[in-house]
């Protein structure tokens, strides 16, 4: 029986200090899947990336790495990670990352109910919430849930389902705005349909991004974000920048007080 590379984390872990205390009326987001930080030039284009965001997602994010003092001396924004798991051989951890300028009220994580085959490792979901002011009133009661995923890959329809199942149990009891965000990995129309039915059942409302498909991704968008209670004021996919697989996306959002 072949030894497993990895051993399993699924723990959160809390780095660096925000630097406001109430979230909007303008939130600027950045959407990214940053491939384990393995390319080069990526520390140059993800510093710039989030000079003036107030919301930083992350998938394929690090841990135990040569970029940790990034997040761990950071005075802009607090950063959480969910980590799934450890690299026995380089000792780097994996999993997802939110950063905000606003320290979270709430936060947690888990892991997808299956495993992707081979590498026997599984998928994180990190729920963050924050508290919120909006244009029509300068404090609201309601606060504003974030949740960033990486879906699992490579495995049947069933467990597709399952985890996107598991996601939107987070979202359902939540009356305030939403920002849904993260690599789906929807490459397939049963699985877009699926994750589709899902956002329509609590009114979520995707964010349209105009991109370029990869030859890696099968021609289709993996990265998606979905919002409830916010408006879409501006959107940026930035395909000029290769230190990922995945490009980066920029997201100017508004809270609206009701609907």
């Amino acid at each position: 029986m072949m030894k497993s590379r990895y051993r399993k984390i699924e723990s959160l872990k809390v780095m660096g200090s925000a630097s406001k205390a109430v979230m909007g009326p303008n939130i600027d987001v950045l959407l990214w899947n940053v491939f384990k930080c393995r390319r080069e030039g990526w520390q140059e284009d993800f510093q710039t990336l989030i000079h003036d965001k107030d919301l930083v997602l992350l998938q394929e994010a690090v841990f135990n790495s040569p970029f940790d003092v990034i997040f761990s001396q950071s005075t802009q924004h607090q950063w959480i990670m969910a980590r799934s798991f450890k690299n026995l051989q380089t000792s780097i951890e994996t999993g997802i990352k939110t950063g905000s300028s606003v320290t979270a009220n709430k936060h947690f994580c888990s892991a997808s109910p299956y495993s992707e085959p081979i590498t026997k490792t599984k998928k994180m979901l990190l729920a963050t919430e924050y508290p919120i002011t909006s244009a029509e009133s300068s404090f609201l009661e309601s606060s504003l849930l974030v949740v960033n995923t990486h879906i699992i890959n490579f495995v049947s329809l069933r467990k597709f389902k399952t985890h996107l199942d598991q996601v939107f149990q987070v979202l359902k009891h939540h009356n305030g705005p939403i920002i849904l965000a993260g690599d789906f990995n929807t490459w397939n129309g049963k699985r877009l349909a699926y994750f589709n039915s899902l956002a329509t059942s609590l009114f979520l409302e995707e964010v349209k991004l105009i991109r370029q498909p990869r030859l890696s991704h099968f021609f289709k968008h993996l990265d998606h974000v979905y919002c409830r209670g916010l408006d879409v004021v501006d959107v940026h996919v930035h395909t000029d920048i290769h230190s990922s697989d995945h490009f980066p996306i920029s997201l100017s959002l508004k809270i609206v007080a009701s609907r």
